[in-house]
C-alpha cells in the first residue's frame, strides 16, 4: 500500500507500489509509493455521505413510513461502516511510526539494489546489441545554410503546425446565418413530421425548438444537419409538474431520474418512426403518473393534519387512478347501518392516454350551479383539497336549498337568502330583523353536517339545535319559535341596558300560585329597578297569528314586599298592565305644552317626520324597544317621588304631591308645614316657621339617589359678613345619599330631614337670643368678635384683636347635644387656636347653657392667659433628678373648666389660674384643698414663698386694694363671707343702689338657679356650669357680685375656685410614665373630665362643711392639649403664645413686694393679676438681676425660675443630710444654713426678686480668703448651679467641691472665675468651663447627666475648653477629665478608655503637657496644683490642623 500523510511528513500506505522513477539527485525519497492525504480521504468521505443524505431528503417523503425506515437504516449502516474503518486505518497509522520509519529504509535498500542491478543490464544490452551497427547519420548542409542565412526554419514539417496550432474561430455573422439557417431546416422538418397535437404550443429560436405542455414537461430539440435522416437531438428535459402544498417549493424529480429519462427519451428519437409521438407519449405518461402520486402524498397530509378521518382513501393504483370518500356518515359516527357515502374519482383514461387526469363524483353532483359543476370537474391547479372543496361546496349548496324550500313551505313570506361564498343560510327570527339578530346556518366541508350561529346563544343550546336538524331538518321550525321568543327578552334587556335595572326570566314569589302574576304567558321577562328594590316591569310576550316573525308585548307594573330581617322570597302585592298607547299619551301631552309655549319641536313618533340623511343600517335600531325603555324610565323618575309622598302622608308631614317643574323635564316635592320639633319652646318655632318661605325635595346626580332639600329662609335674625350672605333670602340646601340596600324616598330621608331641621331649629334658639341680646352687648365684645358666617346649620364667629380666630357651633343630631370646633382664619390661617386647650370644657357649657354671648364673654377673659399659659414650655427633660434617664414634664397644663386652667410644674408643685373678668385673674397654690388649707393634696407639694412671688406681679392700682397681713393670717372657714366681701371690694365698682337690675342676655330667675345680674357682662360663674366637675346648684363662690332672688349674698363656696384633684387623678406620677415621656401626652376627646363637686354628694353642702367620700379630683388621662404649633411666632398677638419678646421683664414701676408672714397656707388664698402680669410672670425672660454675661443660656418665664429655686432649694435640704455637712438651725423661714471645715453658708431666695437662690459664704479662718474668692463663689452658685434648668446632680457636685479642702477649693475657685470672668484672661488660648455633671461628649465612665465631682483619696471633675475664636461657629470644644493625687499633689489627666470613633490626638496631647508641668514643677507641701496645671494647658495647648475630637 502507499502511504497516506499525516501530517506534513507522515503518509499512509494506499495500495501496492507502482515502478519506481528514479530520484532526482540529492533529493530523499520519503516511501516506495505515492499516498494519500488523510484530510483528503475525510472530505471524500464527508462528501458522499452528504450526497446520500440529500438524495435521502428528496426521496423519502414520497415513500411509505417502512420504506423510509428501510432506507434510514441502510444508509446508517454503511455511513457507519465507513467511518469505522477510517478509525481503524486513522488508529493503526497513530500507533505505527517506527515499523513505518523502518519500512520506509528497507524499501529505500531495494530500490537501490533494483536501480544497480538495472543499470548494468542495461549498459550490457547496448553494448552487445546496439552499438554493433551503430552509425553516424550524414550531416543536415541545406537545414543550416537556411538557418545561417535566413534565420528561419522553412523546412519543418507542417504536421507539428497542425497538431499544435487550434483552428481560427467563425465570426459573429458566420454565427447567425448558421442559426437562422438551422431555424429553417426545424421548421422544415416539423411541417414534414407528424407532430401530435398536445405539442402545438412550440418555438423555435437560436437553432433549437421548444415544446411546452402546461402542468406536464418542457422539451427542447435540436438536428445536427440538414438531412431528414438524422434524428432529432434532445437538449433540455424540464419536468412542470409542481406540488404547491406540500412540495415546499422543491424540484419533485431528482436530477439522476431527469438524466435517466433524458436518455431514455433520446433513445426512443434515435429508433421510433414518429419519434415526437413517442417523446409525448412517454413524457405525458410520466407526468400524469406524477400527478396521481403527487395528489397521493396531498391525500396522506390532508388525512394526517386536517381532515383525518373525514377523508378516506378508498383505492390507489400508482400511475392509473385514486378514489377518495368523504362525508361518510359511518365514520361521523351520526348514523348507523349503510349510509351514503360520498366519492371522487381521479384516474388516467385508459382508452385515450392523451388526455389529462379525468374527475368523476358519486354520486353525481347535483345541477344547480354550473360554476359549481365547473370548478368540481377540474384538477388543473393539482390540490386534491382545492378538489374536495369544490367537491362538498356544490353538494352544501344543494343541502341548504332543501333546508330553505322547508322555511318556505312553513312560511310563506320568508326572507332568508343563502350566500354562495360560503354556504351559509340566513334566516331572520324577529322581523324586523338586524344581520346581527338573524340565524346562520353553516354547512361544515369536511363532515357535511349543519352548523348553526347566533349571537347570544350559549353554545350548549346551539349544538342541541344542530343535532336536531341534522337528524330531520323540518326539526328547524319549533326551534326557530322559541329562539323567537329568546330574542324579544334579548331585545327587552339590551334595550333598557343604559337603565339602572336588573333583569330576569324568572322571579321567586312566596304567592306565586294565588297571585294573577303567575296567569301570565310563560313567555315574559321581569324588569327589576335597582333603585327602586320594591317595583318590578314584567313584559309579555305573545305570538302575532299570521305571521310567525312578529311578537306582541304587553308591559305590567308589580310590587312586591319584602320580610324584614328574613331571607324568604318576597310576596307578590300589586299586578297592574299599562295602557297600550302610553308612550302616545305622553307624547301627546308634552306635544299640548309645547304648543302652548309656541315652541315647534318635531317628536320622535311623528309620522311626518324628515328621515335622516345618511340611511341606518338596516335592522341596527329594529332591536331598540323605545315603549319599554320609556316606561322603565318613567318609573325610575317618578316612583321614589311617590315613595317619598307616601313617607310623607304616613308621617303627617303636609305637602303639595309631585310636581313638575323644568318645562316638563323634573319633579319635585314641597312641603307645606314642617312637624315642630322636640326641646324647641313655642316662640322659637313660630318664628322659625314664620321665615321659612319654601321647602322643596328634587333628586339629583346621575343614579338619582341623592335627594336635595331646598330650605328658604327670609328675615335672618344675624347679619354676617359673608358675601354670600347679603340677600333678603337665604337658601339652605340639605343633601341626603341613599344606601344601596335602601329604597330611594324611603323613611331614613325622612327622619334625616327632620333630625336636620331640628339641628337647625335648636341653633336657631340660641341665635335668636344672641340676636336680642345684640343691642345691650358690651362694646368691648362688640370689638372683640364678629358674625362671620350663619347659614342656619352652622354659627362660625370669629374674634381676637385681629379676628383671626373662629368658633363653630352646631348642633349634633346623633349625639343630641352641641359641637364646637375651633380654628384661625386669615393670617393666622395653619396655627393653632389658643382655646383647643379648654375646647372640652367649652362645648360642656355651652350644652349647659346655650348663649352666645355668655361663650364669647368667656372668650374674651380668656385669650390673654391662655396665650400666656401656651408659651410655658411642656417637653419632658431627662437630668432633671438623681434618676437622669427619667424623664420629667417641665409644666403640665391640665384645664379644669372654661376658666381655670391647673398647672403642675415637675409633678411637684401645682398651680390654680382663675380667669376673671375685667383682664384680671387669680392664681392660687393647687397643692392645699379647697376645702380645709391645713390639708395637702395628694401627691403635690406647697410652694413657699408662693404668695410673696405672686404679690411682685400686683398691678400697683390694686395695691391699694390689697388685703391686710392680718387676712392672710386669718384663712377664712368654708362659710364665711369676708373673703368675698374683700374680693367684691376689689373687682367690683361701686354703683348706686338705686340703679335698676340688668338682665341683658341672661335668663330669668326661677327653677333653673339664675340670678339676674347687677351690671354686664354676665357672670358666666352662676349660670352655667361648665364641665361636670363645676356643681349643679348655683355656686355662691364667684369673683362677681350676684344677687339671689332674696337679695342676700350667699357665703362664698371653696369650689368657686374649682375641686382641687390631687396629681394621681389627674394622670400626673411621681415616677416615669408614659404621658410624660412626650410633650404632648394622649387625651381622650370625649372624656369630660367627670368631677365630683360638693352638690353630687349626699346631704346639702353648707350644712356639711365636713364631706365624706372621695376626693374631689378631675380624671384626666394625659397632659396639656396644647398644640405643637402654639410654640411658634404667630402674626396674631392674641393667638400667639409666644407674642413679646424676651427682653419683656418686670415693670421697674411695680412697688416693693409687701412683706407678708409665712404661713403655710398664705398661697392657698388667690392673688388677683392683669393679663399684662401674667404675661411677664409666664413669657420667656432673662434672669433679673444678673449681668447678660453671667446668665446661662437657657431662657425660662419667671415663674418657672421660681418654681425651679423653690426645688433646689429642696433638693439642697436633703443633699445636706446625706453629705458631710453640717446642718445649721436657722429662725428665718426659707433659709437654709451649713457649714464645713472651713466654710459657713446661707442659701436662700433673692429677696428682691425671688427668682434665683443666693449663696452667702463666711469662712470660718478669714485670713485663708480673699473677698474676691468668695464673691466668685457665690456668683458661681446664682449662675452656674442654682439656675436654670434646675439640675439636682448640679447641686451634689457643688457641695462636694464645699467639702473639699481649702487649698483645693480655692484653686477650683480660680477656675470658676476664669469661667465667669474669661475676658479678663486675654493671653489664654482657651476658655474654661467647669462641668458639674458628665456631659454627653465626655468618656464613657458614667452616663450623662451624673455628677461630675468625685471627692476621696484623689479627686476627679471635668473641664471643658473651648478655643478662642473670631468665628464662635468654628470654635473647637474638649472635654478634660481630671484627677488629682492628694498624697502627691500632682495633677493629671484620667486614663478614661474612650469612644472608639473619637480622636485621640487631642487627648493625647492633654496628656503630655499635664505630664510635662508636672515635670518642671514639683508640688510643696500643703500647695494645690490644679489651677496652675490647668492654666499651663490653657497657655500651651494647640490642636493641629485637622485635630478636632
Amino acid at each position: 500500500m502507499a502511504p497516506v500523510q499525516l501530517e506534513s511528513a507522515q503518509l499512509v500506505p494506499a495500495g501496492p507500489a507502482s515502478a519506481p522513477a528514479p530520484p532526482a539527485p540529492g533529493a530523499v525519497t520519503a516511501a516506495a509509493s505515492p499516498g494519500y492525504r488523510l484530510s483528503t480521504l475525510i472530505e471524500f468521505l464527508l462528501h458522499r455521505t452528504y450526497a446520500e443524505l440529500t438524495v435521502l431528503a428528496d426521496l423519502l417523503p414520497r415513500k411509505t413510513d417502512m420504506e423510509r425506515k428501510i432506507e434510514i437504516v441502510q444508509f446508517a449502516s454503511r455511513t457507519r461502516q465507513l467511518f469505522v474503518r477510517l478509525l481503524a486505518l486513522v488508529k493503526w497509522a497513530n500507533n505505527a511510526g517506527k515499523v513505518e520509519k523502518c519500512a520506509m529504509i528497507s524499501s529505500f535498500l531495494d530500490q537501490q539494489a533494483i536501480l544497480f542491478v538495472d543499470t548494468a543490464d542495461r549498459l550490457a544490452s547496448l553494448a552487445r546489441d546496439a552499438l554493433v551497427h551503430a552509425r553516424l547519420p550524414s550531416f543536415a548542409i541545406p537545414y543550416a545554410i537556411d538557418v545561417l542565412t535566413t534565420g528561419s526554419y522553412p523546412r519543418l514539417p507542417t504536421c507539428i503546425r497542425d497538431k499544435i496550432i487550434p483552428p481560427d474561430p467563425i465570426t459573429k455573422s458566420e454565427k447567425q446565418t448558421t442559426l437562422h439557417q438551422l431555424n429553417q431546416i426545424l421548421r422544415h422538418r416539423l411541417v414534414t413530421t407528424d407532430l401530435p397535437p398536445q405539442l402545438a404550443n412550440l418555438t423555435v429560436a437560436n437553432g433549437r425548438v421548444k415544446f411546452r405542455v402546461e402542468g406536464e414537461f418542457e422539451a427542447t430539440l435540436t438536428v445536427m444537419g440538414d438531412d431528414p435522416d438524422i434524428p432529432w437531438r434532445l437538449l433540455k428535459l424540464e419536468i412542470l409538474v409542481e406540488d404547491k402544498e406540500t412540495g415546499d417549493g422543491r424540484a419533485l424529480v431528482h436530477s439522476m431520474q431527469i438524466n435517466f429519462i433524458h436518455q431514455l427519451v433520446q433513445s426512443r428519437l434515435f429508433a421510433d418512426e414518429k419519434p415526437l409521438q413517442d417523446m409525448y407519449n412517454c413524457l405525458h405518461s410520466f407526468c400524469l403518473a406524477l400527478q396521481l402520486e403527487v395528489l397521493h402524498s396531498q391525500t396522506l397530509m390532508l388525512i394526517r393534519e386536517r381532515w383525518g378521518d373525514l377523508v378516506q382513501v378508498e383505492r390507489y393504483h400508482a400511475g392509473k387512478c385514486l378514489s377518495l370518500s368523504v362525508w361518510n356518515q359511518q365514520v361521523l359516527g351520526r348514523k348507523t347501518g349503510t349510509a351514503s357515502v360520498h366519492k371522487v374519482t381521479i384516474k388516467i383514461d385508459e382508452t385515450d392516454v392523451s388526455k389529462p387526469l379525468q374527475i368523476s363524483h358519486e354520486p353525481p353532483l347535483p345541477a344547480c350551479d354550473s360554476k359549481l359543476m365547473e370548478r368540481a370537474m377540474k384538477i388543473d391547479h393539482l390540490s386534491i383539497e382545492k378538489l374536495l372543496i369544490d367537491s362538498v361546496h356544490a353538494r352544501s349548496h344543494q343541502k341548504l336549498q332543501e333546508l330553505k324550500a322547508i322555511l318556505k313551505s312553513y312560511n310563506v313570506n320568508d326572507n332568508s337568502f343563502i350566500e354562495t361564498a360560503l354556504p351559509t343560510l340566513v334566516i331572520p327570527i324577529l322581523e324586523p330583523c338586524g344581520r346581527s339578530e338573524c340565524l346562520h346556518v353553516f354547512v361544515d366541508l369536511h363532515s357535511g353536517m349543519f352548523q348553526l350561529m347566533l349571537y347570544g346563544v350559549d353554545q350548549l343550546t346551539l349544538d342541541d339545535i344542530e343535532k336536531s336538524v341534522n337528524d330531520d331538518m323540518k326539526r328547524i321550525i319549533p326551534w326557530l319559535q322559541q329562539l323567537k321568543f329568546w330574542l324579544g327578552q334579548q331585545r327587552c334587556k339590551q334595550s333598557i341596558k343604559h337603565l339602572p335595572t336588573v333583569s330576569s326570566e324568572t322571579l321567586q314569589l312566596a304567592n306565586y300560585a294565588s297571585h294573577p302574576v303567575g296567569n301570565l304567558s310563560k313567555h315574559k321577562l321581569f324588569i327589576k329597578l335597582t333603585r327602586l328594590p320594591q317595583y318590578y316591569i314584567v313584559v309579555e310576550m305573545f305570538d302575532v297569528p299570521g305571521n310567525p316573525t312578529e311578537l306582541e308585548y304587553k308591559y305590567h307594573f308589580l310590587s312586591v314586599s319584602y320580610a324584614e330581617g328574613d331571607d324568604s322570597p318576597a310576596t307578590a302585592v300589586l299586578l297592574q298592565q299599562f295602557k297600550p298607547n302610553i308612550e302616545e299619551l305622553v307624547l301627546d301631552t308634552k306635544s299640548g305644552k309645547q304648543m302652548k309655549s309656541g315652541v315647534k319641536r318635531k317628536l320622535s313618533g311623528d309620522p311626518c317626520s324628515i328621515e335622516p340623511k345618511k340611511p341606518k343600517r338596516s335592522g341596527e335600531m329594529c332591536a331598540f324597544n323605545k315603549v319599554l325603555a320609556h316606561i322603565v324610565a318613567m318609573c325610575d323618575t317618578n316612583m321614589p317621588f311617590i315613595g317619598l309622598r307616601i313617607e310623607l302622608s304616613n308621617m303627617d308631614i303636609p305637602h303639595q304631591g309631585v310636581q313638575v317643574e323644568g318645562d316638563g323635564f323634573s319633579h319635585a316635592i314641597r312641603l307645606l308645614k314642617i312637624p315642630p320639633c322636640k326641646g324647641v319652646n313655642e316662640e322659637t318655632q313660630k318664628a322659625l316657621d314664620r321665615s321659612l318661605l319654601d321647602c322643596t325635595f328634587r333628586l339629583q346626580g346621575r343614579n338619582n339617589r341623592t335627594w336635595v332639600a331646598e330650605l328658604v329662609f327670609a328675615n335672618c335674625p344675624l347679619n354676617s359678613t359673608s358675601s354670600r350672605e347679603q340677600g333678603p333670602t337665604r337658601h339652605v340646601y340639605l343633601t341626603y345619599e341613599n344606601q344601596l340596600s335602601e329604597p330611594v324616598g324611603g323613611r331614613k330621608v325622612v327622619e334625616m330631614f327632620l333630625n336636620d331641621w331640628s339641628s337647625i331649629a335648636r341653633l336657631y334658639e340660641c341665635v335668636l337670643e344672641f340676636a336680642r341680646s345684640l343691642p345691650d352687648i358690651p362694646n368691648h365684645l362688640n370689638v372683640f368678635s364678629e358674625v362671620r358666617i350663619y347659614n342656619y346649620r352652622k354659627l362660625i364667629l370669629c374674634y381676637g384683636t385681629t379676628k383671626g380666630s373662629s368658633i363653630s357651633i352646631q348642633w349634633n343630631s346623633i349625639l343630641q347635644k352641641f359641637h364646637i370646633s375651633l380654628g384661625t382664619v386669615g393670617p393666622n390661617s395653619g396655627c393653632s387656636n389658643c382655646h383647643n386647650t379648654i375646647l372640652h370644657q367649652l362645648q360642656e357649657m355651652f350644652n349647659k347653657t346655650p348663649n352666645v354671648v355668655q361663650l364669647l364673654q368667656v372668650l374674651f377673659d380668656t385669650q390673654a392667659p391662655l396665650n400666656a399659659i401656651n408659651k410655658l414650655p411642656t417637653v419632658p427633660m431627662l437630668g432633671l433628678t438623681q434618676r437622669t434617664n427619667t424623664a420629667y414634664q417641665c409644666f403640665s397644663i391640665l384645664p379644669q373648666s372654661p376658666t381655670h386652667i391647673r398647672l403642675a410644674f415637675r409633678n411637684m408643685y401645682c398651680i390654680d389660674i382663675y380667669c376673671r373678668s375685667r383682664g384680671v385673674v387669680a392664681i392660687r397654690d393647687g397643692a392645699y384643698s379647697l376645702f380645709d388649707n391645713s390639708k395637702i393634696v395628694e401627691g403635690f407639694y406647697p410652694a413657699p414663698g408662693l404668695k410673696t412671688f405672686l404679690n411682685m406681679f400686683v398691678d400697683s392700682n390694686q395695691d391699694a386694694r390689697r388685703r391686710s397681713v392680718n387676712e392672710d393670717d386669718n384663712p377664712p372657714s368654708p362659710i364665711g363671707g369676708d373673703m368675698m366681701d374683700s374680693l367684691i371690694s376689689q373687682l367690683q365698682p361701686q354703683q348706686p343702689p338705686q340703679q335698676p337690675q340688668q338682665q341683658p342676655f341672661a335668663k330669668q330667675a326661677g327653677a333653673s338657679g339664675a340670678y339676674p345680674l347687677t351690671s354686664p357682662p354676665t357672670s358666666y360663674h352662676n349660670t352655667v356650669t361648665p364641665s361636670p366637675s363645676m356643681m349643679h346648684t348655683q355656686s355662691p363662690g364667684n369673683l362677681h357680685a350676684a344677687s339671689s332672688p332674696s337679695g342676700a349674698l350667699r357665703a362664698p363656696s371653696p369650689a368657686s375656685f374649682g375641686p382641687t384633684p390631687s396629681p394621681s387623678s389627674l394622670g400626673i406620677t411621681m415616677g416615669q410614665t408614659a404621658n410624660f415621656a412626650s410633650p404632648h401626652g394622649t387625651i381622650d376627646p370625649s372624656s369630660p373630665y367627670t368631677m365630683m363637686s360638693p352638690s353630687q354628694r349626699a346631704g346639702n353642702w353648707p350644712g356639711s362643711p365636713q364631706v365624706s367620700g372621695p376626693s374631689p379630683a378631675a380624671r384626666m388621662p394625659g397632659m396639656s392639649p396644647a398644640n405643637p404649633s402654639l410654640h411658634s411666632p404667630i402674626p396674631d398677638a392674641s393667638h400667639s403664645p409666644r407674642a413679646g419678646t424676651s427682653s419683656q421683664i418686670m415693670p421697674t414701676s411695680m412697688p416693693p413686694p409687701r412683706k407678708l408672714p409665712q404661713r403655710s397656707w398664705a398661697a392657698s388664698i388667690p392673688t388677683i393679676l392683669t393679663h399684662s402680669a401674667l404675661n411677664i410672670l409666664l413669657l420667656p425672660s432673662p434672669t433679673p438681676g444678673l449681668v447678660p454675661g453671667l446668665a446661662g443660656s437657657y431662657l425660662c418665664s419667671p415663674l418657672e425660675r421660681f418654681l425651679g429655686s423653690v426645688i433646689m432649694r429642696r433638693h439642697l435640704q436633703r443633699i445636706i443630710q446625706q453629705e458631710t455637712l453640717q446642718l445649721i438651725n436657722s429662725n428665718e423661714p426659707g433659709v437654709i444654713m451649713f457649714k464645713t471645715e472651713a466654710l459657713k453658708c446661707r442659701v436662700a431666695l433673692n429677696p428682691k426678686t425671688n427668682q434665683t437662690l443666693q449663696l452667702k459664704v463666711t469662712p470660718e479662718n478669714t485670713g485663708q480668703w480673699k473677698s474676691e474668692e468668695l464673691q466668685v463663689l457665690e456668683k458661681f452658685f446664682e449662675t452656674r448651679v442654682a439656675g436654670p434648668p434646675f439640675k439636682a446632680n448640679t447641686l451634689i457636685a457643688f457641695t462636694k467641691l464645699l467639702g473639699a479642702p481649702t487649698h483645693i477649693l480655692r484653686d477650683c475657685v480660680h477656675i470658676m472665675k476664669l469661667e465667669l470672668f474669661p475676658d479678663q484672661a486675654s493671653q489664654l488660648k482657651w476658655n474654661v468651663q467647669f462641668c458639674l455633671t458628665i456631659p454627653p461628649s465626655a468618656p464613657p465612665i458614667a452616663p450623662p447627666g451624673t455628677p461630675a465631682v468625685v471627692l476621696k483619696s484623689k479627686m476627679l471633675f471635668f473641664l471643658q475648653l473651648t478655643q478662642k475664636t473670631t468665628v464662635p461657629q468654628e470654635a473647637v470644644s474638649i472635654i478634660v477629665p481630671i484627677i488629682y493625687d492628694m498624697a502627691s499633689g500632682t495633677t493629671q489627666q484620667a486614663d478614661i478608655p474612650r469612644q472608639q470613633n473619637s480622636s485621640v490626638a487631642a487627648p493625647m496631647m492633654v496628656s503630655n503637657i499635664l505630664k510635662r508641668f508636672a515635670e518642671l514643677n514639683s508640688p510643696r507641701p500643703g500647695e494645690c496644683t490644679i489651677f496652675a496645671a490647668v492654666r499651663d494647658l490653657m497657655v500651651n495647648l494647640t490642636l493641629p490642623p485637622g485635630g478636632r475630637p
